[in-house]
């Protein structure tokens, strides 16, 4: 009889730990640019977060699809978990571009969209402390969303001005660095969408729920 009475999985407990994870890629990223150059060593270390990302999902996904009851339908959970993951997905994406294209410097564009992107997650961590008690803390809520979606638009803005300065016709640089960086400004514009992504769903859970 006790056993059908368990406490079931803190689900969002889960949602925390899984932007923790991104939060953990985006900070290494960020502390692999020194004074404008990129630690291979640094950037190196986002496959195995990554790695961590994955296991974590699929841990999530069984316990979804295994439990008899859930706090919130099995289809919105799992959009959060996927949506998530597809946050330190997209990091280890910029990771591999950088590694691929043989990237050894950091532009100033380059820095300041990572800069947001860990902004990003760490309001997202914030959100994510109170999404538990998202009736009681709507408000909150929804004004963290709003500075997510804030950062993301300003993301925009720069990246705008990255690639304006990049075809800029007196632009000297070498095609092949064209390429390279503009390939980089558009992960890390991916990865700036997917923060959005997931303060949105959180959003989109609420309004179903209250």
């Amino acid at each position: 009889m006790s056993s059908f009475f368990a406490k079931g999985p803190d689900y969002f407990e889960l949602f925390k730990k899984g932007i923790n994870i991104s939060c953990k890629a985006a900070k290494v990223l960020q502390t692999s640019f020194t004074d404008g150059h990129i630690d291979r060593n640094e950037i190196a270390q986002l496959k195995e977060i990554e790695h961590e990302g994955d296991r974590h999902v699929h841990y999530c996904s069984n316990l979804i699809a295994d439990s008899f009851i859930t706090p919130l339908d099995r289809s919105d959970m799992m959009a959060m978990v996927r949506a998530i993951e597809a946050i330190t997905d997209s990091i280890d994406d910029i990771g591999n571009q950088i590694y691929m294209m043989h990237i050894t410097k950091a532009s100033d564009f380059t820095v300041k969209m990572v800069d947001l992107i860990v902004n990003c997650c760490e309001g997202l961590q914030d959100l994510m402390n109170e999404f538990e008690q998202y009736k009681k803390n709507y408000k909150s809520i929804k004004e963290k969303t709003v500075y997510v979606n804030h950062l993301e638009e300003e993301g925009d803005a720069i990246f705008s001005e990255a690639m304006r300065a990049l075809f800029d016709p007196e632009n000297k640089m070498e095609m092949i660095d064209v390429i390279r960086l503009q390939n980089l400004y558009n992960t890390l514009e991916d990865a700036l969408d997917y923060c959005e992504d997931v303060a949105d769903i959180v959003e989109q859970i609420i309004i179903s729920n209250t």
